[in-house]
């Protein structure tokens, strides 16, 4: 079951490649993103300002759910890889009346969260790996 297998009547936007859904730093506009069809790049600037891709997102999976629930500007930048997408966009009302109605879309949401943080942790203890080999090669 995905999180589209939650949510009834929400509305939709179709992209194009290229497209910007929203850019690191931008201000939280109380929704969150879930992709029907499509794919998608999440990136974020490194220490160099160039920005790195994270991983990339299809169907079924979802994004912006941080943001819609601390209220704090939108951590990576997310764009349409794909040739054309089409996203259900789930407005912050919808999303406390559905969290309200149906506990087992608040544990779908917090499962598939704690795996995007665990995914992270992974990442960063690569990176905190590979930056110590670089230190290790400089002396």
């Amino acid at each position: 079951m995905n999180i589209l297998d939650y949510m009834q009547n929400i509305s939709t936007q179709t992209y194009l490649r290229g497209d910007v859904i929203f850019k690191e730093g931008d201000p939280h506009d109380g929704s969150m993103y879930c992709i029907m069809q499509g794919m998608f790049a999440v990136t974020k600037k490194n220490p160099n300002g160039m920005q790195e891709i994270i991983r990339g997102m299809g169907q079924g999976e979802y994004f912006g759910e941080l943001a819609l629930l601390t209220r704090r500007q939108r951590a990576m930048t997310v764009s349409v890889v794909s040739v054309n997408a089409k996203l259900g966009i789930l407005r912050e009302e919808q999303f406390e009346k559905l969290a309200k109605t149906n506990a087992h879309f608040l544990f779908h949401l917090l499962r598939s969260s704690v795996e995007k943080l665990h995914h992270a942790e992974m990442r960063l203890s690569e990176l905190e790996k590979l930056i110590e080999e670089m230190k290790d090669v400089k002396k």
